[in-house]
């Protein structure tokens, strides 16, 4: 075996080669060559280790001291956005050092204090939520106990107008019609806020008359008009459909509180209504509807809060004209659900211009096929009708309005007695009230639907609950009117649900 290299060297420069015959010497040699050999080899180990060492301290120092940097500047980052927030972190997030621990103290501290807003919130909420039933109770009951007196002045308004008064009792009646009229009006306008604020008021979409429609409500403001001296006058234009599909009574809602607010705020001048067809399809037209007078007008100022609730244009206006400032509200509302808006062009002293756009389903079918005739409009034929009603002067007004309409009418004082007078008698329809001693009118109902699943029932209610509808259909009746009623409306409702065969004179 050859000896290290070194060690090679020195036996040939210094040892006689006689000497390398020795067998000891030659194995003493041989152990001193292997130990060169193995130093060599741990001298490489060692130098390599120290190699591979440093190179991989240099490459942890530099990660380490990237992600030094990193910490560092997300800490700042962290406080900077804190402080962006809350001006109080400035004294809070004091220590100029990147001590993650400060913030994250800081933030344990503002993430207690959200849980605290938070949970107080919430019991803002509940206790808001517990105010809002509480006022839509208190709306309900005091609509109840207002309507129920109101239906028997307006009724009998109604009923005494149709007697032939004498000429100095005429204007008395009407100005006792114009009272209720505003006083229903006004009580309709807080229900239906009330309705359009907790996201439950729904419309109708039925076909209507958009003439006959025009022409009752001009008929209805002309002596208010000539009250205030007013020229009021309309014009349709004769490209529209007469037949509309919609909800006549909240477009006859919306212009009513136009034409309303326009006689109102003009003296000795003009007021019109006017419809325009803007295009029309197969299918659908849009109608722009405006409402224009000459009377005192709007400071521009004033424009923007005009269709806030309970807003007037001036404190002045309140004292002056009076009004609760919700008609402008609910009609904007109104609209926006049948997809328009509400519109106003203005100068003060000079007048305004109330206009919107409406795009309505139309039916292209001649008037006659879909109409009353007027001769039908007043007679139900001898028709026997159940009156459920337990307050004594709205049993006088409501029976005598029946008969005027050529009726039979039998009355039960309440839910129980009008059972056992269905069992015993066939009537065309059945009128209940829903708030009676003894059985209500909804228990009443389901009674009777129990044996006779055919007599109509239609409710007749004071009540103004948002889920009276809901309600009133799942007890088994077929539709409702609320008091005070308008006793035309009671009219179209009865023949509608009276089968045509239940009397004559209707093919």
């Amino acid at each position: 075996m050859p000896y290290h290299k070194l060690l090679e060297r020195q036996i040939k420069k210094n040892l006689p080669e006689g000497l390398l015959a020795d067998e000891h010497l030659s194995r003493f040699i041989q152990v001193i060559s292997d130990s060169y050999k193995a130093f060599e080899r741990d001298k490489a180990l060692s130098e390599h280790a120290f190699q591979v060492s440093e190179t991989d301290y240099l490459d942890i120092y530099n990660r380490l001291k990237s992600e030094i940097n990193i910490r560092n500047q997300s800490i700042q980052k962290l406080k900077d956005a804190i402080r962006g927030m809350d001006s109080e972190a400035k004294v809070e997030i004091l220590p100029s050092e990147n001590n993650l621990l400060d913030v994250i103290n800081y933030l344990n501290i503002q993430i207690s204090k959200r849980r605290e807003a938070e949970f107080a919130l919430i019991v803002s909420k509940e206790e808001a939520e517990k105010a809002n039933q509480a006022k839509t109770e208190f709306l309900s009951v005091m609509s109840h106990e207002i309507r129920t007196p109101l239906n028997a002045v307006i009724g009998l308004g109604h009923l005494l107008a149709r007697q032939n008064p004498r000429p100095d009792q005429v204007n008395n009646l009407q100005v006792l019609r114009t009272s209720a009229d505003n006083l229903l009006a006004l009580i309709n306008d807080i229900l239906d806020f009330n309705k359009i604020d907790a996201g439950k008021l729904e419309l109708d979409n039925s076909l209507f008359d958009l003439n006959i429609l025009i022409k009752d409500l001009i008929g209805g403001f002309s002596i208010k008009a000539q009250e205030m001296a007013n020229d009021l006058s309309f014009h349709i234009d004769s490209t529209i459909p007469e037949q509309i599909y919609g909800d006549a009574h909240r477009i006859t809602q919306v212009l009513n509180n136009l034409l309303s607010n326009a006689i109102k705020f003009t003296s000795n001048g003009k007021v019109r209504l006017s419809l325009l067809l803007e295009k029309i399809s197969e299918t659908h037209c849009s109608i722009l509807f405006s409402v224009s007078d000459t009377g005192i007008g709007i400071q521009k100022e004033n424009v923007e809060n005009i269709f806030n609730p309970f807003s007037q244009a001036s404190s002045s206006i309140t004292r002056e004209f009076g009004g609760t400032g919700l008609g402008l509200a609910i009609s904007s509302d109104l609209l926006k659900l049948m997809k328009g808006e509400l519109k106003l062009d203005t100068e003060l002293g000079r007048g305004s211009n109330f206009y919107f756009t409406l795009n309505l389903a139309y039916f292209d079918q001649p008037k006659e096929s879909i109409t009353v005739l007027e001769s039908e409009a007043e007679d139900l034929f001898n028709a026997k009708i159940l009156l459920v009603e337990d307050t004594p002067f709205n049993i006088l007004f409501t029976k005598q309005l029946l008969e005027g309409w050529n009726t039979e009418v039998d009355v039960a004082e309440n839910g129980a007695i009008a059972v056992e007078m269905v069992q015993t008698k066939n009537y065309a329809i059945v009128i209940m009230d829903l708030h009676m001693p003894v059985m209500d009118g909804y228990s009443s109902a389901r009674k009777i639907r129990e044996f006779n699943k055919e007599t109509p029932i239609i409710a007749l209610t004071a009540s103004a609950t948002l889920e009276i509808e809901g309600k009133i259909h799942d007890a088994g009746m077929q539709d409702y009117i609320t008091k005070p009623f308008n006793p035309d409306n009671l009219f179209l409702k009865i023949r509608n649900l009276i089968p045509k065969e239940t009397y004559s004179g209707i093919q």
